[in-house]
């Protein structure tokens, strides 16, 4: 058994507890080691990882590629990919021991034209011009037209990413057991363009309009691409699949404390 071990280097307090959990697992017999880049996760049986969601995010990659599952440990302000908190050390390492539980996560898998992405989160297409114009694009779902969108952009999220940037855009929660995506348009510029909720087995595909805003795909919250006119992106669910520890946490409960924490903030 070995941990690979990735950490959030500007948070102080991520280092701290990284080197105390390191510590802890070779008192329990675990090897570990510090991971930088992603072949550094071939030949780690889990990954922990100490930061925010955003620390997550970055790691996503190597999980897929390895089919590591992670092992998230909150350093962040709201952290509603962590399975636990930064004083709850004895129960990671008792987790990685026992072998624990684990759900997986789906994942997007993106295409625009020779290239692909995975997200765990979501994809999302916004503006990235100087001016107030605004993005004109056209959502397929399934093959089939749902709507010509002007607005700054719009984010197609996993149940997973429900919570994240499409949640503060205006999209519904989605619970992580259902077959769902959803298609959040991000400041519509009409009343009747709203977020859409539908099948995981369908594709969504995003076709960028005539005098639509310069614009870009982001993938989790990174930039990967600038798009033109005509361009097409296609986001749908990946086959493959992203594997967390869980400690059965009531979702609900889990939701509630989560979201007053950020209000808070």
């Amino acid at each position: 058994m070995k941990v690979g071990i990735f950490i959030n280097t500007t948070k102080k307090e991520a280092n701290t507890t990284a080197n105390k959990f390191g510590a802890l697992l070779l008192d329990n017999g675990i090897e570990s080691k510090v991971v930088n880049l992603k072949e550094d996760c071939k030949d780690v049986d889990v990954l922990a990882v100490f930061g925010g969601d955003g620390t997550i995010l970055r790691v996503i990659d190597y999980a897929v590629e390895y089919d590591v599952p992670i092992l998230a440990i909150n350093i962040g302000t709201v952290g509603f990919l962590s399975c636990l908190e930064s004083n709850e050390l004895d129960k990671a390492v008792n987790l990685i021991k026992t072998g624990g539980d684990y759900v997986k996560r789906a994942i997007l898998k993106i295409k625009v034209g020779n290239k692909k992405y995975y997200a765990l989160n979501e994809a999302s297409i916004q503006r990235t011009g100087t001016t107030s114009e605004v993005v004109k694009c056209e959502l397929s779902i399934g093959g089939n037209l749902y709507n010509k969108i002007n607005a700054d952009g719009l984010i197609i999220s996993t149940p997973t990413g429900s919570t994240a940037y499409s949640l503060s855009a205006g999209g519904s929660i989605i619970t992580p057991d259902l077959n769902a995506l959803i298609a959040t348009p991000i400041c519509p510029h009409t009343l009747y363009t709203r977020p859409i909720v539908f099948n995981d087995s369908c594709v969504a595909k995003i076709k960028i309009l005539d005098r639509s805003s310069k614009c870009g795909l982001y993938v989790d919250g990174k930039a990967v691409k600038n798009l033109s006119a005509n361009d097409e992106v296609t986001v749908g669910k990946s086959k493959k699949t992203v594997k967390f520890f869980d400690t059965n946490d009531n979702f609900f409960k889990k939701l509630i404390v989560k979201l007053n924490n950020w209000s808070s903030m």
